[in-house]
């Protein structure tokens, strides 16, 4: 059986990686990177990412991104919005291809992982979508913009400020053993300062 792969897809003909499978407000919209515009290293270390446990594990690969550098040493997300890869696309017009020869809506993919989220049965989707272009033919491209951007860095960043309190209590209590074990280690504290209003012998 073929092994399956998350985030990865079709845009019309053309094969992507979808990096925001809805956006805030707009869960209809998806932000993806079309897969030929990236060019040498920047394709093999988004790629590589991708296909790494921590990629495939996340349901998000954007969170991925915002953890992880590229070889250059520049942040995975905020390169590929500089550098105008991440591209705004209606979510019905993306394919998810987990594996060979299988293909599943995105919009689909969305209604299921809010329904397993959230324990309700998903809105219904009324936009149908586009029938009226011919074979092959892909819908105008829209560029994310700033604030599109900022608002999903801002989202990223509160999740990783809520892992950081967590890790930040993990790494107190494990401290505070480990001078409970061997109260030598614990770091001595240099002499008081005396009090501002102590008096001066003269």
């Amino acid at each position: 059986m073929a092994e399956m792969t998350k985030h990865v897809g079709l845009y019309g003909d053309k094969p992507c990686v979808v990096v925001f499978r809805e956006l805030p407000e707009e869960d209809d919209q998806a932000l993806i990177v079309i897969s030929d515009s990236l060019e040498g290293q920047f394709h093999d270390d988004i790629m590589s990412v991708v296909d790494s446990p921590e990629g495939q594990e996340s349901n998000n690969v954007s969170e991925v991104f915002f953890r992880r550098r590229l070889t250059d040493g520049e942040n995975m997300l905020e390169a590929l919005h500089s550098r105008g890869k991440l591209t705004k696309v209606p979510t019905n017009m993306v394919k998810l291809t987990p594996a060979p020869n299988q293909s599943v809506d995105l919009t689909e993919v969305n209604a299921e992982l809010k329904k397993i989220e959230t324990g309700s049965n998903p809105p219904l989707v009324t936009e149908a979508p586009a029938e009226n272009l011919s074979q092959g033919e892909v819908p105008t491209e829209e560029v994310a913009s700033d604030n599109q951007i900022a608002q999903n860095l801002l989202s990223q960043a509160s999740l990783l400020r809520e892992d950081a309190k967590v890790l930040l209590g993990d790494a107190d209590s494990k401290e505070a053993e480990a001078y409970n074990l061997a109260p030598e280690l614990k770091p001595k504290q240099g002499p008081r300062r005396p009090p501002k209003n102590a008096s001066l012998d003269v």
